[in-house]
């Protein structure tokens, strides 16, 4: 989820597409979200892009059940009818995703966890042996793809507070 050289290429026309899924309750009103407005400004002064923002408190995003049928009966697809279907289709298509959340104990706050939950349409069914603690590859190509967290807290110190959003943020990405 590190930015790297290939984030600043211009994409089409319409230029970088950047999805914010933004994890506050507070949604508009997130001092974590106006930093990352802010960060989203900064990239926009250096090339042409659309942001969008996602509000994951506004959307209807049900807890992943452990059926896995989002690997059998559905390959890809969670059987579950709710925001989800629209919210991966906007990370597949976005050049950048950025996770912005308030830390909430420790980690990220439930609706996100949630969301991060019911990403597993994403992943194939079974394991890849050239990962060392064997992960699931991606259903898609993602290799062009960046991902950004910014979050914030209420600590004088980020040491240690962030050890498990990071750790579950660099297995993923």
């Amino acid at each position: 989820y590190r930015l790297g050289a290939a984030m600043h290429r211009k994409i089409g026309a319409a230029g970088m597409k950047i999805l914010v899924l933004n994890g506050s309750p507070k949604t508009e009103n997130s001092n974590t979200l106006k930093l990352t407005e802010s960060f989203c400004k900064g990239i926009g002064q250096a090339e042409e892009t659309q942001t969008e923002i996602v509000h994951v408190y506004q959307k209807k995003i049900q807890d992943c059940r452990g059926c896995f049928r989002c690997w059998s009966a559905t390959p890809g697809e969670c059987c579950q009818q709710d925001d989800m279907a629209q919210i991966v289709g906007k990370i597949l298509e976005a050049d950048l995703v950025i996770w912005s959340f308030p830390l909430y104990y420790f980690s990220l706050p439930s609706r996100l966890k949630a969301l991060l939950d019911r990403l597993l349409p994403m992943n194939l069914p079974f394991m890849d042996s050239k990962q060392e603690s064997g992960g699931h590859p991606s259903r898609y190509d993602l290799s062009g793809k960046r991902f950004v967290v910014i979050s914030t807290c209420g600590f004088y110190t980020p040491l240690g507070n962030y050890a498990a959003v990071n750790a579950q943020f660099d297995r993923i990405y």
